[in-house]
């Protein structure tokens, strides 16, 4: 066994495996924002909230788009105005 073999507990052929599939392979540590439609240097601008149906994430873009304010500030009226309301 060598030295590898011994602290890790895998053959290095397992080690070479593993490399070439995260090497070649599609690997994504998160989720993919180009998918999202998020271009890189937006994503501090941008709602990313997991959970959130497209359309809700869709309205609130578009609504903080023509307001000229950011995602947040669009979800703080939203719900502001549903206190308000007494919803």
């Amino acid at each position: 066994m060598t030295d590898i073999e011994i602290k890790t507990g895998i053959t290095d052929a397992e080690c070479e495996r593993l490399d070439k599939l995260i090497t070649n392979g599609d690997f994504e540590v998160g989720p993919n924002l180009l998918k999202q439609g998020i271009k890189p240097g937006e994503v501090r601008n941008t709602l990313l909230l997991k959970n959130v149906d497209r359309d809700v994430v869709e309205y609130v873009r578009s609504q903080a788009a023509a307001a000229h304010k950011s995602q947040t500030e669009i979800i703080n009226e939203i719900i502001h105005e549903k206190i308000a309301v007494g919803v």
